[in-house]
């Protein structure tokens, strides 16, 4: 079994949700999953981004980011 490189928390309303995965590009699907499904709840919530590559990890970090505001902004066409 190939060893996590890449770990993130994402900390939602209803609690903790922790991802490990091998590879930057492991990593985002299932955290944009987890951001997605929280809807407008996204507003709420943080996360962590830690892995060995600085370089990936502030690109997974803007990427999440990222991803939050589009949630954000789908939300808030979809209440106004």
């Amino acid at each position: 079994m190939t060893p996590a490189t890449v770990a993130i928390v994402i900390a939602t309303p209803a609690g903790l949700r922790h991802l490990a995965s091998p590879s930057e590009r492991a990593a985002a699907g299932p955290a944009e999953d987890v951001l997605r499904g929280l809807g407008a709840a996204v507003r709420s919530a943080s996360f962590w981004v830690q892995c060995a590559d600085p370089a990936a990890q502030a690109r997974l970090t803007r990427y999440l980011w990222d991803v939050k505001a589009e949630v954000l902004a789908e939300a808030e066409q979809t209440l106004g």
